[in-house]
């Protein structure tokens, strides 16, 4: 078994024999609510706060100072490790006139500023917006896909996925990432919000193969083993 890298979230390593593969690129994907970004910042603080490895958080689907006052209510105090800079917080969010190829090389700028060993882009659905064709979507994929190898950084792409969509992402995400994970959000029979969470892949890993039923409380995310 290679090198595995803690994910923050010690129920979530049990069902993947102790942490996502080193410098394996995993595809979050979900619906709204279901906690993705959590999960995802979850990743990235405790990297850098418990285990020495600086992290980069590229925010396109919301700015750098929602994301940091909502991930307080969770007891990640980004600010102070960003102080320290352990942790860059990359605002590239919706609104913002830039280009793929300049979004790309800030985000190399970023990993490289401080050595960053942990990698979230939150989302790449939004990171699609402006782009028309499906071309230039898998293009995108590719070109992102080749910065991480560069990196060395272990990566999360969030995808996100509508209420009742049956489709991950744009296809070329699936094939190419090394685990792909999925967490819904969805009513039962009584009206009761339930989310479960599935690994549909995870490669050189033995991985649960059943669905994990998991609240979002103040201390983020409890996966039901």
């Amino acid at each position: 078994m290679g090198e595995r890298v803690p994910t923050g979230i010690p129920e979530l390593d049990k069902l993947i024999e102790g942490g996502f593969p080193r410098h394996s690129m995993i595809l979050l994907s979900g619906s709204p609510g279901a906690g993705k970004t959590i999960l995802s910042a979850k990743f990235i603080y405790e990297g850098a706060a418990k285990h020495d490895e600086p992290g980069v958080y590229v925010c396109f689907a919301e700015s750098r100072g929602k994301f940091i006052r909502d991930m307080q209510r969770f007891g990640m105090d980004f600010e102070s490790i960003i102080h320290k800079k352990r942790v860059v917080i990359l605002d590239l969010s919706i609104g913002m006139e830039i280009d793929v190829q300049s979004a790309l090389n800030q985000i190399l700028e970023a990993i490289t500023s401080i050595g960053a060993r942990r990698l979230v882009i939150d989302s790449v659905t939004a990171m699609f917006a402006g782009l028309k064709s499906e071309l230039e979507k898998r293009h995108l994929i590719r070109l992102l896909y080749r910065l991480i190898r560069k990196s060395g950084c272990t990566a999360i792409i969030i995808t996100d996925m509508p209420w009742g969509a049956s489709r991950i992402g744009s296809s070329i995400e699936e094939f190419i990432a090394d685990g792909i994970i999925l967490m819904q959000s969805l009513y039962d029979d009584e009206e009761t919000l339930r989310r479960r969470l599935r690994i549909l892949k995870m490669r050189e890993t033995s991985h649960t193969l059943k669905t994990h039923e998991y609240r979002i409380d103040n201390n983020g995310i409890e996966i039901e083993v």
